[in-house]
């Protein structure tokens, strides 16, 4: 919760409760009490992608209804006799259509954000035991009281790391590994400092202050990991644009407020990492100052993106704000701010948005490193198709000479809730082929291809790669074998477009790369009269190097820098195909079982390009450990040492990978 200096207004307003009685005087208590009082309450990698909860701690910046199911206990600055009359102003608010939270009639950043993944942020108040937001307005990072000097919050409040306490206590000291655990706080802190300064200066409030609750911050958040949390975001302050005034600048006083702010945040942030805290820091400051300065792209004004003119007017709180009171009906999505301190629903969403890309980055970004597995099988098993045909027909001087081409539809998922992708990859290779006198096959292949996979988020990225193969095979009689390596080289492209509210930032970046593969396949066929049947067993190794990048966007807010990535791949192969022998006709079938080994447990790790702050790690998309791969086709022969082959082919039974595809090859011996 936000407050500014408010003794006056305060002690103003308790008089005329005093005269008036509080029943009838309770809403409009709350209502001016709360705008200068309360509000905003200051301020391990992930195992895998996806998120089954949300967990929040904070301020009322995402209390999402805490005091709406809770009692206030009543406001300090007018004592605890004052509990029933603020908390019936809340109820007479939210029976108007109030949201309970500090939003207006409105829904706060942390439903919304929850809601991108399928997820509820209900308050822990909530009866039945299903909230799992703690956040409550007027919160500090700390324990302060009127004793403290701190008169602008509620009774009842509970500090940030009283709520991680009090969660980790709920479940036994064991956090949910799957939740996303979402952290605001340290705002409420900055107001109390701002009234110390009289007495203390910058240098003492960091020493006094700052640097000692970051410290018990991070020391609560380090055990909330040591407990199992992996998924862990953390805000700064978006004070600048608290403050700005309609030329988009701040004055003296304000400068001093954001110098203060940058310094917090960053302490906290430091301190989380030197307590080796994992976490994702949202630069929400950088983001609000690029809306405050760029209103129109977010179907703002320049007037109505200042916190001095908000949607629930100069004199009621947001907490207490409902449709009746707003400046327009549309309040909420013209304006910013919904009181001095809180943001609109247009503000909520461009801040969960912004949170949304942040989490959901990294593994859309190993996406790159899949497509390039799934290129490596589908390469391996055109040379192997091609290797067969060799067999089938050597020329006099034992050389073949061969080339395929095909196109497929391939789409890789993330997990639940998280960018996909999807495209058409398509692609040719050319080899030639030798058999020595013992038999024994031995060739190269040089194979060339491409495609454009489109994010389901929006944007795509382009990969184009080439690759060299040295393979071999021998067969004795029914018992056949074969091995591919290959080395590749891989350049990419991206565009990844982060929507934020009605805007839409555009961010790029190319990079490049290699593969290594390995894959070996054998079997026996054995002849029935016109069918020839027989089982296959196969591994594919793959290792997919992509060199880190940093991204340029049209804001400098969402772009982020990612390190180099590596996927490990081993897929184990067993399947059955038959063939029928119809003379220049030979249709063949195959139906294989994959299981994939490697790619468990992947990490992608990201930086910030706004701000300076730790490096990240999260989860790569996940991988499916099964699949079933068909293939379907017949090859003809156009002359006695020229074969034409066709075939399709589809990947079934893979949560992660849906493919289909086709080609035709042509094989002439020599």
């Amino acid at each position: 919760m936000r407050q500014m200096a408010w003794t006056v207004p305060t002690m103003r307003w308790c008089h005329q409760v005093l005269q008036q009685g509080w029943l009838t005087r309770a809403r409009r208590v709350v209502g001016i009490a709360y705008l200068s009082a309360i509000g905003l309450g200051a301020l391990g990698a992930a195992s895998a992608a996806g998120f089954d909860q949300f967990i929040g701690f904070g301020d009322s910046t995402m209390d999402s209804g805490y005091f709406r199911h809770g009692s206030t206990g009543g406001l300090f600055a007018l004592g605890r006799s004052s509990e029933n009359a603020v908390n019936r102003g809340i109820a007479l608010a939210v029976a108007a259509g109030a949201s309970g939270a500090f939003v207006g009639p409105g829904v706060v950043s942390t439903s919304l954000l929850a809601g991108r993944f399928g997820l509820s942020a209900l308050p822990v108040t909530l009866p039945g035991g299903l909230g799992t937001n703690y956040a409550n307005g007027s919160a500090q990072t700390v324990s302060t009281t009127p004793a403290d000097g701190y008169l602008n919050g509620f009774f009842n409040n509970v500090p940030a790391v009283a709520q991680i306490s009090n969660y980790l206590a709920a479940v036994h000291n064991v956090a949910n590994p799957g939740a996303l655990y979402m952290i605001n706080t340290g705002a409420n802190d900055l107001f109390w400092m701002q009234s110390q300064q009289s007495s203390l200066s910058p240098q003492q409030l960091y020493e006094s202050y700052m640097r000692p609750w970051a410290a018990t911050l991070a020391n609560s958040v380090a055990i909330l990991q040591a407990d199992g949390a992996r998924n862990i975001v953390v805000l700064n302050f978006n004070e600048y644009a608290r403050l700005v005034d309609v030329n988009g600048g701040l004055d003296g006083s304000g400068h001093v407020v954001f110098a203060e702010s940058q310094t917090y945040g960053s302490v906290i942030w430091s301190s989380l990492a030197a307590a080796g805290v994992n976490f994702v820091p949202a630069d929400i400051s950088s983001l609000f100052i690029y809306v405050s300065r760029n209103p129109t792209q977010f179907g703002f004004s320049a007037a109505s993106v200042v916190a001095s003119n908000p949607a629930c007017g100069g004199g009621t709180s947001s907490l207490v704000c409902s449709p009746g009171v707003l400046v327009a009906s549309n309040a909420e999505q013209t304006h910013l701010w919904a009181d001095s301190v809180h943001l609109t629903t247009a503000g909520q969403t461009i801040e969960a948005d912004y949170i949304y890309s942040l989490l959901t980055a990294p593994s859309q970004i190993s996406l790159l490193a899949e497509s390039v597995v799934q290129g490596g099988l589908a390469r391996a098993s055109t040379i192997q198709q091609q290797v067969d045909l060799s067999g089938q027909h050597r020329g006099p001087n034992g050389i073949n000479v061969w080339v395929s081409a095909g196109a497929s539809a391939l789409t890789v998922k993330n997990a639940p809730n998280f960018p996909s992708a999807s495209g058409p990859p398509f692609g040719g290779t050319v080899g030639a082929d030798y058999q020595l006198p013992g038999g024994v096959i031995v060739g190269a292949a040089l194979t060339a291809g491409g495609m454009t996979q489109r994010f389901s988020s929006g944007g795509d990225y382009t990969q184009v790669g080439e690759a060299f193969s040295l393979y071999a095979a021998y067969r004795s009689g029914p018992a056949w074998g074969n091995a591919v390596a290959s080395y590749g080289l891989l350049q990419d492209r991206l565009a990844r477009q982060v929507p934020l509210g009605l805007f839409t930032d555009q961010n790029s970046a190319d990079t490049d790369g290699h593969s290594l593969a390995l894959a070996l396949r054998g079997g026996g066929d054995f002849t029935f009269g016109l069918v020839t049947t027989g089982p296959v067993v196969g591994a594919v190794l793959q290792q997919v190097r992509l060199n880190g990048f940093t991204e340029t966007g049209t804001s400098g807010v969402t772009a982020l820098s990612f390190s180099g990535q590596t996927r490990n791949s081993f897929v184990s192969q067993l399947g059955w195909r038959g063939s029928v022998d119809l003379g220049d006709w030979q249709p063949f079938a195959e139906a294989d079982w994959n299981h994939e080994w490697g790619g468990a447990n992947r990490t992608i790790t990201a930086s910030l390009t706004s701000i300076t702050a730790p490096p990240f790690t999260a989860a790569a998309a996940p991988v499916a450990s099964n699949s079933a791969s068909l293939l379907v086709g017949t090859s003809y022969q156009l002359a006695p040492q020229v074969i034409l082959r066709g075939a399709v082919t589809a990947m079934v039974a893979s949560p992660q990978v849906i493919g289909f595809g086709g080609g035709l090859g042509l094989n002439v011996g020599f």
